[in-house]
């Protein structure tokens, strides 16, 4: 009787052999290709952050900068510090009685073997002046 529970054992193992490798390869292969995007997409929303951070900064204190165009000169300066694909034409810096305007608009590429994905970002700050 201990025989024949111990075939019936081994004829059902053989039928399911290689069937968690499967699922094994295809929860690796999830897991580099999350990896792979995370060091692709991390750097650029970091910089993007840093960014938004810097032309807040700059509205709030616009009041105290004697011309637009050193703000923008200022912006753009941290764009490049920051390796953002920012023209000078992408900054668009106004002011009037009340309040001080930055704008800039870009995209980023984020280039994977397969496909190159277009991030825009539209970044748009105000600031009371005093």
């Amino acid at each position: 009787m201990n025989g024949n529970a111990v075939d019936k054992t081994s004829e059902s193992r053989v039928s399911e052999r290689g069937e968690g490798r499967f699922g094994t390869l295809v929860g690796l292969c999830v897991l580099l290709l999350t990896i792979y995007l995370g060091f692709k997409v991390l750097p650029v929303m970091v910089n993007a952050y840093s960014f938004r951070d810097f032309i807040e900064q700059e509205a709030r204190f616009a009041a105290l900068k004697k011309a637009d165009e050193e703000v923008s000169k200022r912006v753009l300066i941290k764009a490049q510090e920051l390796e953002l694909p920012i023209g000078p034409k992408d900054i668009r810096v106004s002011r009037s009685n009340t309040h001080f305007d930055i704008a800039v608009k870009y995209t980023v590429p984020i280039k994977t073997p397969v496909y190159t994905y277009q991030w825009v970002f539209d970044e748009k700050t105000r600031a009371p002046l005093f």
